[in-house]
């Protein structure tokens, strides 16, 4: 894997934050898991573990990390998610794969990978449970959340850690789907924070909306969605 991974300083800011998340969770869903950093982190601290990552590279990576580390217990769903089940495009490589085409530049590789649903493979399952879930998909944030409804209203509320971007990498310059990804929430009683070093701070709804308006997050892309009380 990548030479940070291996020595701890990959994403740092955000490795911290998800460390004080789990410390107080059951299980760990990992989104987008890509070599299984955080999976091998969640897996260490005694979480549940669930890792979904479609790019056949990057399971290998997986694989091998869980196998070095004795953790066949795991649960690897090698697809992608999305609102509904069947089959899609994958482009790119590595960290960047995406489900979207042109994703961070020009889409030469591709390959087809199934779909399924955050609800099928997790809803139900861990009822009563503290469930920390992670989602890093590049660009296809929403899509996963219309596909997890049932998960969206289980108790207690599982806090959701998401990278979101509202420009960036998204072929046309912007990300349609930012406002739907906090207007989902919001409309299922969450509150958002930005992840800040050492701390959360909470987004207020007109602050958010000034970002859509303005096209500009002032730099802001890992947010944290959770139920109070």
């Amino acid at each position: 894997g990548l030479e940070s991974m291996q020595d701890g300083s990959y994403e740092n800011d955000e490795t911290q934050k998800i460390i004080a998340l789990i410390k107080n969770a059951d299980v760990f869903i990992d989104i987008g898991a890509n070599m299984g950093y955080y999976t091998c982190i969640a897996r260490s601290m005694g979480l549940k573990v669930l890792a979904v990552e479609p790019l056949w590279h990057n399971l290998q990576f997986l694989y091998g990390n869980l196998e070095a580390n004795n953790w066949p217990d795991v649960e690897i769903f090698p697809l992608g998610l999305s609102n509904k089940p069947g089959l899609a495009v994958l482009y790119g490589v590595g960290t960047a794969a995406s489900f979207i085409k042109d994703w961070a530049g020009i889409s030469t590789k591709k390959r087809m990978v199934p779909l399924s649903t955050l609800d099928i493979i997790a809803a139900n399952r861990f009822s009563g449970l503290r469930v920390v879930i992670k989602i890093d998909v590049e660009g296809v944030e929403y899509s996963v959340l219309q596909g997890a409804e049932t998960m969206l209203s289980c108790l207690p509320s599982p806090v959701w850690m998401i990278e979101t971007g509202l420009t960036g990498n998204f072929p046309n310059g912007v990300n349609e789907d930012f406002i739907k990804v906090f207007e989902l929430f919001w409309s299922k009683g969450y509150s958002a924070y930005v992840m800040m070093p050492g701390r959360e701070d909470l987004i207020p709804e007109v602050q958010v909306r000034n970002w859509v308006r303005n096209s500009n997050t002032e730099g802001k892309v890992n947010f944290l969605f959770r139920k109070n009380g």
